[in-house]
């Protein structure tokens, strides 16, 4: 029996291994330490298989475990299955205990075969245990629906149909307590068709619908050539995706940084997101991302959040102290207003942090697959994507964790900074209290500290050094000590310094459009140029029409400072 049941393990592709093997009269076969190695990462173990004749073969099993790829596990008490079909073309297994609402059927057929999946009213969380490590993943709540596997010599097809109610989510938040909790109950549903097909190695999915959280979710995804240069077409839909809904799910607390008051009604607004990827995902340069996003902001906005309208005192509670409060207010003499720092500096920021600015809604999916690709590429947060929303909404509300469940809050509170301030506070803002090193935030007191001037006075390779070491300022110690690059940084810092020179290139190029309408025309034949340089011709030129729209008045207030 032993050899029976390992051979046919490797016949389809799976390693048996048994601790004890009993045959006898009751139960028919016992089963001790089983487990199944299904390859890629998948592991089924159980302690006790036990098969019974009650009128009909049941099979029960103990302690049974299916472990996945990065410590995923579901695991089950104790459960019994009748089995019928098992010497014939049409295996069928109904759960008996401890509920009933599950079935899996297998069918053969001279061309393939087809499993199918059946829940109703399923207690799956009463009847698996889904953890990642430790810690709690998912809670099914009371399930319905089916899933239909069919495969061919050609193609494995997929049907999917399934909701749950009252499903509960792990937390994404680090949670001090010995059990960490599960977020807020709420409604799934998931639907799609779909098919992977063996020639040409393509997945298939033209219709997603989904809800979860109250967000209705819609889209299609189409991945091809996958063992080769896998190429992604990916269209993805967000309707009423209410933020406050959204934290409660993911098991998340407002941040009390945002003085709402305890017990008070939790509105974040909601936002309608439509996003499309498509390129290659061996080359993240040749993804090409649309978006549109739409955000309806919540009757009445946070208080700390409107506060930032007038003047504030920013206090930093992050890393050691004591912390110097900061005095965003014309009375502060560290305080400089957006109108006083100097053009060029303005485009040299956002050139090296937020190239779409003055163009997104507070976040740029254009940049987030890049960025993904290339840090998992290169196994290590190698490239950011926040925009500068982002980050100020970091720098005033939240911690440097970078938890998942840190983003989405980060995104909430982004989408609140765009609708309450606009976007010059938000630069203002950013310019006052992000940090250029221990204890020294805000661009006149980095200008007077590093290089003993005003920010106005500053040259380009010193803007070019303050702007390259936003990203990590105080990693960089002997940056702070010598006004230097160090390690790692003078890449960056030359990377800049060749922005300043295209944009000194720029300014030469227009001392001919001297007058306002000669500014205004030299800009506009510049951009579409460019723009159809791009689009017809391949050119690498870092312009798009979109951005010609929003950014040609900056553009145009850089060249003149260049040209200064």
């Amino acid at each position: 029996m032993r050899a029976r049941i390992e051979s046919e393990a490797v016949r389809h592709g799976a390693v048996a291994r048994i601790g004890v093997v009993h045959v006898g009269v009751w139960p028919l076969l016992r089963l001790e330490g089983f487990d199944l190695d299904l390859g890629h990462g998948v592991r089924l173990h159980a302690d006790v298989i036990a098969a019974t004749w009650p009128g009909r073969l049941r099979l029960a099993v103990r302690a049974g475990t299916l472990a996945g790829p990065a410590g995923v596990r579901v695991s089950s008490a104790a459960t019994a299955w009748d089995m019928a079909g098992i010497f014939g073309e049409d295996l069928r297994l109904t759960l008996v205990e401890p509920q009933a609402g599950l079935s899996i059927r297998k069918l053969a057929s001279p061309v393939g075969s087809a499993w199918s999946i059946e829940a109703r009213g399923l207690d799956a969380g009463r009847l698996f245990d889904v953890r990642r490590d430790v810690h709690p993943l998912l809670d099914g709540g009371i399930a319905d629906g089916r899933v239909d596997l069919q495969a061919s010599t050609d193609a494995l097809r997929f049907h999917v149909d399934m909701g749950a109610h009252g499903a509960r989510l792990g937390a994404l938040a680090d949670n001090a307590d010995d059990e960490p909790q599960l977020g807020d109950p709420t409604d799934v549903t998931i639907r799609f068709d779909g098919a992977w097909r063996l020639i040409g190695n393509t997945i298939e999915v033209p219709e997603v619908h989904a809800t979860v959280a109250g967000a209705a979710l819609s889209g299609s995804i189409t991945l091809r050539d996958l063992d080769t240069d896998p190429v992604v077409d990916l269209a993805l839909g967000m309707q009423h995706l209410d933020f406050a809904q959204l934290l409660g799910a993911s098991g998340l607390a407002v941040p009390e940084s945002l003085g709402m008051a305890p017990g008070a009604g939790r509105d974040l607004g909601s936002a309608t997101i439509d996003v499309r990827v498509r390129g290659r995902l061996a080359d993240p340069a040749s993804l090409s991302v649309s978006q549109k996003i739409d955000f309806r902001p919540p009757r009445q906005m946070p208080p700390a959040v409107a506060r930032l309208r007038g003047d504030f005192i920013f206090r930093s509670e992050d890393g050691p102290g004591p912390h110097r409060p900061i005095d965003v207010s014309l009375a502060s003499p560290d305080f400089i207003a957006l109108r006083d720092v100097p053009p060029l500096f303005v485009r040299t920021l956002l050139l090296a942090e937020d190239t779409g600015f003055y163009g997104h809604r507070g976040i740029d999916l254009r940049e987030l697959p890049a960025a993904l690709l290339t840090n998992w590429s290169r196994g290590g947060a190698a490239r950011g994507a926040s925009t500068i929303t982002q980050q100020l909404a970091k720098n005033l509300f939240l911690s440097r964790d970078k938890q998942l469940g840190r983003k989405l809050q980060e995104l909430a509170i982004t989408f609140l900074l765009e609708s309450a301030l606009g976007k010059d506070r938000i630069l203002e803002i950013y310019l006052n209290i992000i940090e250029w090193g221990p204890d020294l935030r805000g661009l006149r007191p980095a200008a007077r500290r590093y290089f003993g001037r005003e920010p106005r006075e500053l040259t380009p390779a010193e803007m070019a050094f303050l702007v390259a070491i936003i990203p990590g300022p105080i990693k960089y110690q002997n940056s702070f000590a010598h006004g230097t690059p160090g390690p790692g940084r003078g890449g960056i810092s030359a990377s800049t310094r060749r922005t300043h020179r295209r944009c000194r290139r720029q300014a030469a190029r227009m001392r001919l459009y001297r007058t306002p309408v000669g500014v205004i025309s030299g800009l506009i034949l510049f951009r579409l140029v460019t723009f159809w340089g791009r689009s017809a011709m391949g050119w690498s030129v870092p312009f798009s029409l979109g951005e010609f729209l929003v950014e040609g008045p900056l553009l145009a207030k850089s060249a003149r400072s260049c040209h200064s």
